[in-house]
């Protein structure tokens, strides 16, 4: 099992009510949303060829 790790962010009332609404509208926890917000970060990145391509190397521009 991978280990693990505890995140604390602070965030404006606002921002925290936007997060809590979604939350309830989607039936889902706010872990649930963020761990899937941060999965779709590395998506958008490779997407955006922003991450180094497996040989170490920057990926090419299209």
């Amino acid at each position: 099992m991978t280990q693990k790790r505890e995140i604390t962010i602070r965030v404006s009332e606002q921002e925290f009510a936007m997060l809590e609404m979604h939350c309830q509208a989607v039936g889902r926890t706010k872990t649930d949303i963020l761990r899937e917000f941060i999965r779709s970060l590395g998506k958008l990145a490779q997407n955006a060829h922003i991450y180094p391509h497996r040989s170490g190397k920057a990926r090419p521009e299209a």
